[in-house]
Formats: structure tokens, C-alpha cells, sequence
């Protein structure tokens, strides 16, 4: 049955490839997320190239947030697409694109880092789930100091 059901899968995949003018060759009228389609068509993956991996936000006073920025570019043929994003802790919020980000474009995972429960140095790891075959999971990191609070005398 699972058989199948790859094989009906795969099968549309192929005939919107063939078919299909639009700029997204996922898009479709038969009621299947563009992404789904794209997460099973591995022959198909793309690739990703981030700016960086690593971004260091400085020094911080406790209470406060660090916004940072990861900028990628999908430098494959096909569009890439964000599924998810995993972090280790409450204190980090990611935002990502939810639509596909075609051949040659670049996109942003913007994340908040609030340090309300967090205190000293800081490293905290970002999981990015895509469409790539230069691995479907991307490791991102921040890093920084939460600045001690100066205690009265």
C-alpha cells in the first residue's frame, strides 16, 4: 500500500516537472502542499549556501533580546524550502520564510534570543530543516555574554 502510494507520489511529482509552467513546479490544483511534494522528491533536492553559521551578538543586559539574522542563498536548480526550524531552548524564536525560495535567490532565518532566563555565556544551537542535498538539516549557532547584575552594596 505505502508502495503505492510512493509510486502515485512520484508520479505526479513527475508530471508536474514535465507539465507545469508555473514558477514553483510544485504548485498545483490537486490539493497538495507545494511543500509536501518538494519533501519527497529527494532526486530533486536543492542546495543551500549560508553567509554564515555562527553569529556572535556581544555583550547583552539581562532582560534584554538580541535579534540576529542568518542569510542563505539556494544556489541549486530547484526551490528550497524551509520545513522547520528546532532550537534547543524557549529563550530562542526563530521566524523563516514559508514560501519556496526560487533558484538563485537568498532569503533570512531571524532569530530572537531572549535573555530573561539566561545568565553568563551563551551558546545556543538553531536546527534549519530543508529541501537540500547537501543535507536536509543545517546547524546554525549564536553566542554571546549576558552581562552580570551589579549587586549593591
Amino acid at each position: 500500500m505505502m508502495f503505492c502510494r510512493s509510486i502515485v507520489f512520484c508520479t505526479t511529482i513527475l508530471l508536474l516537472f514535465s507539465c507545469n509552467n508555473n514558477s514553483n513546479p510544485y504548485a498545483n490544483s490537486l490539493g497538495i502542499a507545494p511543500a509536501d511534494l518538494a519533501a519527497i522528491d529527494t532526486a530533486h533536492y536543492t542546495l543551500i549556501e549560508w553567509k554564515d553559521t555562527l553569529v556572535d551578538f556581544g555583550t547583552i543586559n539581562p532582560g534584554d533580546s538580541a535579534r540576529l539574522k542568518f542569510k542563505f542563498t539556494n544556489t541549486g536548480a530547484t526551490p528550497l524550502f524551509i520545513f522547520n526550524t528546532h532550537t534547543t531552548c524557549g529563550c530562542t524564536v526563530t521566524g523563516f520564510p514559508k514560501d519556496p525560495v526560487m533558484p538563485g535567490n537568498s532569503g533570512f532565518i531571524n532569530i530572537t534570543f531572549s535573555s530573561r532566563s539566561e545568565k553568563g555565556e551563551i551558546n545556543k544551537k538553531i536546527v534549519v530543516v530543508t529541501n537540500t542535498k547537501n543535507g536536509r538539516f543545517s546547524n546554525l549557532y549564536i553566542r554571546g555574554v549576558i552581562e552580570p547584575v551589579a549587586k549593591n552594596n
